[in-house]
């Protein structure tokens, strides 16, 4: 338990204890012997906190701090607490007691089904923290935006994607009225995870219809033009695959990784090597990394010869030097060496390979996950669009 939290108890503590002993100066008989009950809770609890049984001591607070509208705020807070601590059954228990309270008013219950739900949803009990969250929706003016935000959140993670829009359509009418672009990229992914169903499921004239729809939320989303250009593929329409491919440079340049080897079949389908090699050129000149830069080198390669394609890497790596370009350029010169020299080349390529093996491709600017796939959302901190190609001497 850090000092922060242990003070928080001290607190409320030292509260229950005021609290108690004020009461029981009043009370006489029945009434005494019940305040009483609890004044020994309260220290029974402060002993288990001081000898850290901290469980033991959250029961015994528990136990003492009567549920009213006085102390209400008291109890939501130490559940918000354990939750935070990440004692998803010790906050469910604190806000399932409040919700057992009859006197309390609608919105302090209200207020703890809320809680509760958060307490669900950080436990993983999706199903259990939707039903709550629906409820709300329907009978809670007042937390019917708050409880839509986290449907939504359910929602997402559980894949449930067209009642997810439907959630985000229904915050635009209320408090998010005017801030849509706060949404609208969120809404647009929406549509991408079902346009990607549908084009794995081979449903193409659905897919297109969700790839619109994303594009009508978010103009220049990269993830529904890369969805389309794959999907113009698919369909046997390359030259139209490329057209939308191209755009993706200008729109974010961290995402030409993600485009180069669609974009790459589809030149080679229409057999327009020449066209292929003057674009890459043109984005290595206007967005140089180091994908680009092994593409070009490997057409070289193709065109002319090993010893052109080698020319020319290491003349851009004097320029921009980085780990992916060296071992690239090492793998073009181990066939043309012999002996100890070739021993010593394989050595270099297996070392460099290592290094960049040990560092992640991608990282969330966000939260600092990282990793070696592409996630449109942030598996970490859940933010999408956060996730990007990682910069530097070993990657992009």
């Amino acid at each position: 338990m850090s000092d922060l939290t242990f003070f928080i108890f001290i607190f409320a503590a030292i509260g229950i204890g005021w609290y108690l002993g004020r009461k029981s100066g009043k009370k006489k008989g029945a009434k005494n012997n019940q305040h009483q009950a609890l004044a020994q809770s309260y220290a029974q609890g402060l002993n288990y906190l001081l000898s850290e049984r901290h469980n033991d001591a959250i029961e015994k607070f528990i136990d003492a701090l009567e549920v009213s509208s006085a102390t209400f705020e008291t109890h939501l807070a130490l559940g918000n607490l354990l939750r935070k601590r990440g004692e998803h059954d010790q906050a469910i228990r604190v806000h399932q007691n409040l919700l057992a309270r009859p006197s309390l008013n609608r919105i302090s219950q209200q207020k703890a089904q809320l809680e509760l739900a958060r307490d669900y949803i950080a436990a993983g009990w999706l199903d259990r923290a939707e039903r709550l969250l629906q409820e709300l929706v329907e009978t809670s003016s007042e937390l019917r935006s708050t409880s839509l935000e986290y449907l939504v959140e359910v929602y997402r993670d559980e894949r449930e994607w067209a009642k997810a829009i439907h959630a985000v359509n229904l915050l635009h009418g209320r408090r998010f009225k005017r801030l849509p672009e706060e949404w609208a990229p969120v809404q647009a992914h929406f549509c991408c995870e079902l346009a990607e169903e549908a084009i794995n499921g081979k449903d193409y004239l659905s897919a297109r219809k969700h790839i619109d729809a994303a594009l009508g939320y978010e103009r220049y989303s990269v993830r529904a033009n890369l969805l389309l250009g794959r999907l113009e593929y698919l369909l046997g329409h390359c030259k139209e695959a490329i057209k939308v491919l191209e755009r993706i440079p200008r729109q974010s340049p961290d995402y030409i990784p993600e485009i180069l080897e669609l974009l790459i079949t589809c030149y080679e389908a229409l057999g327009d090597e020449n066209g292929l090699v003057a674009y890459l050129e043109r984005l290595l000149r206007e967005h140089p990394s180091n994908s680009v830069l092994i593409a070009l080198t490997e057409r070289i390669h193709q065109q002319q010869s090993e010893a052109d394609a080698a020319a020319f890497i290491g003349k851009q790596l004097a320029i921009r030097p980085s780990l992916r370009g060296l071992g690239h350029f090492l793998d073009l010169h181990v066939d043309s060496t012999q002996g100890r020299a070739r021993e010593n080349l394989f050595l270099l390529k297996n070392l460099i390979d290592q290094l960049i093996a040990s560092r992640p491709h991608y990282r969330c600017n966000s939260c600092g996950f990282s990793g070696n796939q592409m996630h449109w959302l942030c598996p970490s901190c859940k933010r999408w669009d956060s996730v990007r190609s990682v910069k530097g001497i070993e990657g992009e």
